[in-house]
C-alpha cells in the first residue's frame, strides 16, 4: 500500500496495527516514495539476510589491508590485459 506523508501523520497508530498484519506501507512525499513502514518481525528478518554489496566488501577490505601496492596493481593490469588479447577475437561470435 502506498500513502502520502500527511495522510501517514494523522492515521499513524492505523498504518503500524496494519504493517503489524503483514502490510507493507510506503510513504510517498511529494509523489516519490521516501520510506517504508514493516512489520518488527519483517525488519528483523531484512537485518539478517543483509549482505554487504561487492562495492561495500572492497571498500572494507581496502581499509583494513591498504589496498593493493603499485607493483600488485600493474601486475593486475599486465594480466587483464593479457587475457584479453587471449581471450578476444575480432571475429564476430554470432
Amino acid at each position: 500500500m502506498t500513502v502520502p506523508l500527511f495522510d501517514v501523520k494523522a492515521k499513524l497508530s492505523e498504518y503500524v496495527t496494519m504493517a503489524e498484519n503483514g502490510e507493507v506501507i510506503e510513504i510517498t512525499k511529494y509523489g516519490k516514495t521516501s520510506a517504508v513502514i514493516v512489520s518488527l518481525e519483517e525488519y528483523e528478518q531484512l537485518k539478517r539476510n543483509w549482505r554487504p554489496s561487492f562495492v561495500e566488501q572492497l571498500n572494507n577490505w581496502k581499509q583494513k589491508t591498504g589496498g593493493l601496492t603499485s607493483k600488485e596493481y600493474n601486475e593486475f593490469t599486465d594480466a587483464l590485459k593479457r587475457n584479453k588479447e587471449i581471450y578476444s577475437t575480432k571475429e564476430d561470435l554470432f
